[in-house]
């Protein structure tokens, strides 16, 4: 795979905010730098790993997106869990009134 269209597929996963396809587009990257080394350098080539690294950037803005908005899911599914723990009533509590 090129790096050109490595760098495409990175961007947009970046948009799409999607974990699968950003993990699936950083092993087409790294397989994508290792052919590199057989290539001859050249301004398109420099061009093409700037725009990689641009890229790169781009997926780590969306992967912290990501994780942000799981933490915030993560915090409601615990303050919904902890409500319907509250509803429920007290198992095993049995208070003796007989001296």
């Amino acid at each position: 795979m090129r790096m050109e269209e490595s760098t495409r597929r990175i961007r947009a996963a970046a948009e799409a905010q999607d974990v699968d396809a950003l993990d699936l587009a950083r092993r087409e990257r790294e397989a994508a730098i290792a052919a590199l080394a057989a290539l001859s350098p050249s301004e398109d080539l420099l061009a093409a790993l700037r725009e990689s690294a641009a890229a790169g950037e781009e997926a780590m803005l969306a992967l912290r997106r990501i994780k942000q908005r799981i933490r915030k899911e993560s915090q409601r599914l615990a303050a919904i869990e902890a409500a319907f723990l509250r509803s429920l009533p007290p198992e095993g509590r049995h208070i003796d009134y007989q001296g």
